[in-house]
Formats: structure tokens, C-alpha cells, sequence
């Protein structure tokens, strides 16, 4: 569709590569979710009520497997080989996963904890997924040996060069961390910072190796840590501080 073709650099970088698809998704994600979060927080100031269906309130989670569904469904007919079909399914899918995501806790809880502590990990998760996105845009192959390196590096050096990245990545992950995994992946330096931290407590790296010693020292960092402090400011600005009831 090539629709933001007069900003510069977007069809090179965007339409040209194949990433169309992709950004619209991102973008979709990014509107819907801003939306879905953005009234749930007039509502919730003001009472107002939710949706219901013959006295079931209706979370937006189900319009969003609903969205999502269709647009996997019909990319995988005959009609998903169109360009503009296939661009108009990553505008659906974005939003569905949106309004998925913005209630992901719930899902994952089995019970309404939107403005709980515990519905803060559908703002983790919703970050986490741009994150994604983010990543799959500006980084091609992340791990690929196509990548430019190879012209100037050894294909031993590269191969050792990506395997350390991987490693000190997925130690980031077992540690609880992320969004400093998913970093690390196109910048190395954050899976080294990752890997270096001490573990969130319920990490399956602190369930393996942390004495209770260095358990406890792991719960005082994710409570009163500079990272812990950011990360439940950044969530309170995104999805709104969770309710003190």
C-alpha cells in the first residue's frame, strides 16, 4: 500500500524491505492500545460503566481474539496473497492483540485485576511486545551471517560474536529481565548489564542458584531498586497506578 510513502526513508527502509505489513501492525498496536487504556482511565475516574451482554460484562479482551482470529484466518486464504488484504489483516491484527494484551493480566489470572498490582503485567506484556515489533523492523536478521559484520569479520569471529550474544541474552531472560533480553538481542551491551544484575527474586535463575542470603538481597533490589523504581513509573505513566482498595 506504501501508505506513508511521503515520509522520507519509508519506502526504502519500510516498503522496499517487506516490513509494511509489520509497521502497520506496530502502529494499529500502538493507537488501539492508547485508546483502550487511555478510556479506561476516563471511565474509571469518572463511573463509567462497562459493556455488557445480558448482564455479562464484556471485557474488550474478547473483541480483540475475535480481531485477531479473523485477520490469521483470512491471511491464510487465497485472498491473504494480496498486498492490500495482507496489509489491511496486520491493521486488524495489531489492534485485536491490542485489546489482548491491555488485558493480559486477567487472562493470565483468571480474574478482573485490571487496576490491581497484579494487572501491571498486561502493561509489561504490552511493552514488551513493542519492544518486539520494534526489533523485527530495525533488525532484519538479528543473528543472521548475511549481516554486514561478515563482510568485514572471519565467519569463525561472527559465529563466536553471535553465540556470546545469544548466551549473555538468555541469561537475561532467566534472570527475569525482559525487556533487557530483548535488547540485548540487537545490542550486546544490555545482555551483558542483564547477565551482570542480580536476578529478580521468582526468576528460574534465582530458583537455581541464590542462597536465601542472596534471595533476600535479590527482593530488597526489585523492591527499592533504581531499576524496580523506573519500571513502576513507566507502568503507573502507561497503564495508571493500580488501585489502593
Amino acid at each position: 500500500m506504501d501508505l506513508f510513502r511521503l515520509f522520507p526513508g519509508y519506502r526504502s527502509i519500510v516498503f522496499d524491505e517487506g516490513k509494511e505489513p509489520l509497521f502497520l501492525l506496530l502502529l494499529a498496536f500502538l493507537i488501539a492500545f492508547g485508546g483502550a487504556r487511555g478510556y479506561a482511565r476516563v471511565a474509571r475516574n469518572r463511573g463509567w460503566g462497562s459493556g455488557s451482554i445480558a448482564g455479562v460484562h464484556v471485557h474488550h479482551e474478547i473483541v480483540g481474539i475475535v480481531l485477531v482470529l479473523t485477520a490469521g484466518l483470512v491471511v491464510f486464504t487465497r485472498a491473504g496473497t494480496d498486498n492490500v488484504v495482507r496489509d489491511c489483516c496486520a491493521i486488524v491484527f495489531g489492534v485485536g492483540a491490542a485489546f489482548i494484551l491491555d488485558e493480559f493480566a486477567l487472562v493470565f489470572y483468571l480474574r478482573d485485576v485490571y487496576w490491581s498490582n497484579e494487572g501491571r503485567d498486561s502493561v509489561d506484556a504490552a511493552i514488551l511486545a513493542v519492544l518486539v515489533c520494534g526489533l523485527l523492523l530495525v533488525v532484519s536478521e538479528p543473528f543472521g551471517l548475511s549481516d554486514p559484520l561478515a563482510r568485514h569479520l572471519g565467519r569463525a569471529v561472527l559465529v563466536f560474536a553471535v553465540i556470546n550474544n545469544a548466551v549473555f541474552a538468555a541469561v537475561s531472560f532467566l534472570k527475569g529481565k525482559p525487556f533487557t533480553g530483548v535488547a540485548a538481542v540487537a545490542l550486546p551491551p544490555f545482555g551483558w548489564v542483564g547477565a551482570a544484575r542480580l536476578a529478580t527474586p521468582r526468576s528460574p535463575w534465582a530458583r537455581w542458584f541464590y542462597t536465601s542470603k542472596k534471595l533476600a538481597r535479590a527482593q530488597t533490589r526489585a523492591r527499592d531498586g533504581y531499576a524496580a523504581r523506573f519500571q513502576r513509573w513507566l507502568v503507573d505513566v502507561v497503564g495508571g497506578e493500580p488501585s489502593t482498595r
